[in-house]
């Protein structure tokens, strides 16, 4: 190969075969192009002798030639590939206008096409097959001798057309997938972000609220994901039905939804559809034989007043939502400027927190329960408190919501039972000591062992404990609760319903499941005097607890008027302000000496 004539041979042979190649194509696109000229045939000319070339035997595509008038003149042998039917027969079959996707009905639309113009065209073959067909006009006027005007080159794209489709339909899908969230059909991150941040460019004030789930977390761990998923797309339906003038409504990923809403009305009009959005989804949704309740806990920022971006907004509605969850969630929140030091205050709380928990930092506080006949005192409630070494005493509002966003719960009780059950030991033994347990503590099946080993080590009796549990911790599985509760009385304790009445499901909850008692929650209590559909709601109560042969607590009594009250209609106990507010061990052992004071004893 290195021998210079061989090379020059072959580059020889490799040039003239290109040619050929281009030549050879140039012709098949310019069939009509002139050519060296056709002998004249001896005599006259007959149908058939017309020129044959290359168009004559390709396959893939079909040459029709029309006259000036435009009628089918002559059609190449591979018509029959393309249409279905052969060369005589179409010629000889007459047009029919009006058959749309038939063969008769295209040869009219392709006898008007100008040289050069071209068209795609949908044909029913004779054997029904639908295909489509891409046709190409050419001037054909040069041999008028033949007497064609011009012709018409036809070829089946079918499979191309096809694969357009399929194309056109994945990038269609694609784009979907770019811009929705599969699970929701809402708009995705994205797409939010880019579209408000158009949307922003105006001058209307426009409100960004920032939604998150609350009690999203466990019950898709007991459940499932399949459980989970089905919540999720009910809250995008129920965000979809309930905000219908919201241009923009999406879901940002895992349980965090997203929404931009016109807030020319002012603030008072986007808190009101704050508060219908938690309204709708905190509606109890039915999966099966279960019924599961979720809400909302949401963050709210404004343009132009809090910022022109998009991106700032959303940051904001962020803050504005941790803010809501620190007092409790399932409410809303305004962004205001000073909430970004409170934000960065809680999160330096949480490194102290996991501490003190450790250290044993967290004290219990005693809050006396009594009873109302007598006045005597019969138990506390055991409530945490936190001086923190730099801050002071802290409310429980403001800790309590981090311990369970640490997942520092089951900690929290194992440090607050064993102090309590400690300080109580040597107490007179009808002294009672009712505890809280969270959420997510009663849906932790092992809840039941830990708590009698704390009662084991720490020498106390299990009946002298009383576990008190919101209806929000019964919402998740009533099956897990159920088990948990029934296995804490085995060892002798007694369960307390608290804050009944204000939860979705108070009746359902007592039929459901073993409770020894109902607290009443004070927002009743506190208007009872003052309030008669208040003393209504309260006496009903009373009766239903009797009725059930439930012990009664009315929460939240601050005077001798409402504990009279109380008194004459029934209510067993009582606890508030009037007989004592929280107070440390040895107040509380100071209480268990000397009784109540005087005054109120006396009421």
């Amino acid at each position: 190969m290195n021998d210079p004539l061989v090379s020059a041979v072959l580059g020889l042979a490799v040039a003239a075969v290109l040619s050929l190649t281009v030549l050879g194509a140039w012709r098949l696109a310019n069939p009509v192009a002139r050519r060296a000229p056709v002998p004249p045939p001896a005599g006259p000319r007959k149908p058939g002798d017309e020129p044959r070339g290359l168009l004559e035997s390709c396959m893939s595509e079909a040459a029709l030639w029309f006259d000036a008038d435009g009628t089918l003149i002559r059609a190449s042998a591979s018509v029959a590939a393309v249409l279905g039917v052969d060369a005589d027969a179409l010629i000889s079959r007459p047009p029919v206008a009006d058959d749309l996707l038939g063969i008769g009905g295209i040869l009219p639309t392709l006898a008007r096409l100008e040289p050069g113009q071209e068209a795609t065209i949908r044909v029913r073959r004779p054997d029904q097959d639908l295909v489509m067909l891409h046709a190409r006009s050419h001037d054909a006027s040069t041999d008028p001798e033949f007497g064609f005007d011009r012709l018409v080159m036809l070829r089946d794209v079918t499979r191309q057309h096809l694969t357009e489709n399929r194309l056109d339909a994945a990038l269609e899908r694609l784009a979907r997938l770019t811009n929705e969230d599969p699970l929701t059909g809402l708009v995705n991150r994205a797409w939010f972000l880019d579209s408000a941040e158009r949307m922003m460019g105006g001058v209307e004030p426009l409100a960004m609220m920032l939604i998150d789930l609350d009690r999203f977390a466990p019950i898709n761990d007991v459940h499932g994901p399949h459980v989970g998923d089905l919540i999720l797309r009910e809250t995008a339906t129920r965000l979809s039905r309930e905000l219908t003038e919201a241009p923009l409504i999406a879901r940002l990923g895992a349980d965090e939804y997203a929404v931009l809403l016109p807030a020319s009305d002012g603030d008072d009009a986007v808190a009101t559809r704050a508060r219908d959005v938690i309204r709708a989804i905190s509606e109890p949704i039915e999966v099966g034989p279960m019924t599961l309740d979720v809400s909302a806990t949401i963050g709210i920022a404004v343009s132009p007043r809090d910022g022109m971006r998009a991106a700032t907004l959303l940051r904001y509605a962020g803050i504005a939502m941790a803010q809501a969850r620190l007092v409790g969630g399932a409410c809303y929140r305004f962004f205001e400027r000073r909430m970004s030091d409170d934000l960065a205050m809680a999160e330096d709380l949480k490194a102290d927190l996991r501490a003190a928990i450790v250290a044993g930092e967290i004290k219990p506080y005693f809050q006396p329960i009594v009873r109302l006949s007598d006045s005597s005192v019969i138990g506390f409630e055991v409530l945490a408190r936190w001086d923190h070494p730099e801050r002071g005493v802290l409310s429980p509002m403001v800790f309590l919501p981090l311990v369970e966003e640490l997942g520092q719960s089951a900690a929290m009780l194992a440090s607050i039972l064993s102090q309590a059950c400690a300080a109580a030991l040597d107490w007179p033994a009808g002294i009672r000591l009712s505890v809280n347990v969270s959420p997510s503590e009663l849906q932790d099946e092992s809840l039941p062992e830990d708590v009698a080993a704390i009662l084991r080590t720490v020498g106390m009796d299990g009946a002298r404990v009383e576990i008190e549990v919101t209806e929000n911790a019964l919402i998740h599985d009533s099956r897990i609760a159920r088990g948990v509760i029934d296995r804490l009385r085995a060892m002798g304790m007694s369960m307390a319903l608290d804050d009944f009445g204000t939860g979705f499901s108070s009746l359902y909850h007592l039929k459901e499941l073993p409770f020894d008692k109902v607290k009443i929650d004070k927002s009743f209590i506190q208007s009872l005097s003052t309030d008669a559909e208040s003393a209504r709601y309260v006496s009903a109560i009373i009766g239903l607890g009797h009725a059930l042969d439930l012990e009664l607590t009315a929460e939240g009594i601050e005077d001798q008027a409402t504990m009279a009250l109380l008194r004459d209609l029934g209510c067993t106990y009582g606890q508030g302000y009037l007989f004592g507010r929280p107070m440390p061990a040895a107040d509380a052992n100071a209480m268990l000496r000397t009784g109540l004071p005087a005054t109120t004893a006396a009421a």
